[in-house]
C-alpha cells in the first residue's frame, strides 16, 4: 500500500529547500542549552553567529543536524550545541524538522508562529507572523516534541 502524504526521511532534517544550508557560528549571547537541532534561530550580534530567536520575527533559520560539521555535531539530536560550534542553518522555505513547545495540539496544515526559545506553538493568521505551517499533527504535554513544517521564509 502507498504511504499517504509526505514520507518522514529517516536521517534528514531539512528536504526539498531551496537553498541549500549555510553555516554560522553558535554566537556570544546564545543560550547553550537552548541551541537544539530544530531551534529556530535570529542572528546574534556579530556577523555569522547565531542565537535562539527571540519572537521578534527576525528569524534567521533552522538549526540542522545532519549536516552539521562532524567536529561540532553532538552524538545524538538532542544534545544542545556549544557557544561557539560551528553549526548548520537551513534558510528559506521547504520541509524543515522543528521543534514544538509544550500543550500543544497541532494538526497537518495549521499555521506556526515562532515563540521564545526558538520554539514553534500555533500562530492566528493575520494576528500572528506565520513561520510555518504543519505537516504533521503533533500532540505535546510537558515535553517539548519535534514536528516536520513547510517554512513560509
Amino acid at each position: 500500500m502507498v504511504q499517504l502524504g509526505f514520507r518522514k526521511p529517516t536521517n534528514a532534517w531539512s528536504q526539498n529547500c531551496l537553498l541549500d544550508v549555510e553555516y554560522f557560528k553558535v554566537g556570544a549571547n546564545a543560550t547553550a542549552a537552548k541551541m537544539l537541532p530544530g531551534t529556530v534561530v535570529c542572528k546574534d550580534t556579530n556577523d555569522f553567529s547565531v542565537k535562539e530567536s527571540d519572537a521578534s520575527a527576525n528569524d534567521y533559520g533552522v538549526l540542522g543536524y545532519d549536516k552539521t560539521p562532524a567536529a561540532y555535531r553532538p552524538t545524538n539530536s538532542t544534545t544542545a550545541y556549544a557557544v561557539g560550534d560551528i553549526v548548520a542553518v537551513s534558510r528559506g522555505p521547504g520541509r524543515k524538522k522543528c521543534r514544538l513547545t509544550t500543550s500543544q495540539t497541532i494538526v497537518n496544515g495549521q499555521p506556526l508562529k515562532v515563540t521564545t526559545d526558538g520554539l514553534l506553538t500555533a500562530a492566528t493568521v493575520g494576528t500572528n507572523d506565520v513561520f510555518a505551517d504543519a505537516d504533521e499533527s503533533v500532540t505535546t504535554t510537558s515535553a517539548e516534541a519535534f514536528i516536520w513544517v513547510i517554512t513560509r521564509k
